[in-house]
């Protein structure tokens, strides 16, 4: 049976660093749930978002990454990225979306003031990141944006430890039968 994910499942070679690291394939497969999460609810209370770039600036997001540690500038390189690969993206996009996802992927590193403007696609990116944050033990529930994100922290421990309980397999695989486990799975 295809999921509405399914598509979307990054490649190893996508990543800079390590694809099976903290920042890697399953990092990215979980912040893919939670932004479908937030841009579920903001479409229900009327405010619109373009899902696909959703779900792309979700899975390429840290595609730039040099490694775990402080990258402040691993945002652009993702942004980069995201424009010399767009043949390589699982969705056709426009000029307007390519660039709409490469914004996400930029702005979705510096605090929320610095960034030009926050789109309704670069919040549900913020957030989603953010309540992956748990993986680190850094998942700060008052630095959420939206009312179901915060909703959502116990969930994230929850996709977690699913997604991290079993060691065999790849570990996108790991995080969509987790997520399907916990109906998280579209």
């Amino acid at each position: 049976m295809a999921f509405v994910f399914d598509p979307y499942r990054p490649r190893p070679e996508w990543f800079a660093h390590d694809p099976a690291g903290i920042h890697g394939i399953s990092h990215v497969g979980r912040v893919l749930v939670w932004a479908e999460q937030v841009a579920a609810w903001m479409q229900a209370q009327g405010r619109p978002v373009d899902l696909e770039v959703v779900r792309l600036a979700a899975v390429t997001h840290d595609v730039g990454r040099f490694d775990d540690g402080r990258d402040p500038e691993h945002g652009r390189r993702s942004a980069s990225w995201v424009r010399r690969h767009r043949e390589a993206l699982p969705v056709p996009l426009d000029e307007a979306r390519v660039e709409a996802v490469a914004y996400c992927c930029t702005w979705h590193v510096p605090p929320d003031a610095h960034a030009p403007q926050m789109t309704n696609e670069l919040i549900c990116l913020k957030d989603a990141d953010a309540l992956d944050r748990v993986r680190i033990g850094d998942l700060d529930p008052r630095r959420l944006r939206t009312a179901r994100a915060k909703q959502l922290p116990g969930a994230a421990r929850r996709l977690l430890d699913a997604s991290t309980r079993r060691r065999d397999g790849e570990p996108w695989e790991r995080v969509r039968s987790a997520a399907l486990a916990l109906d998280l799975w579209r």
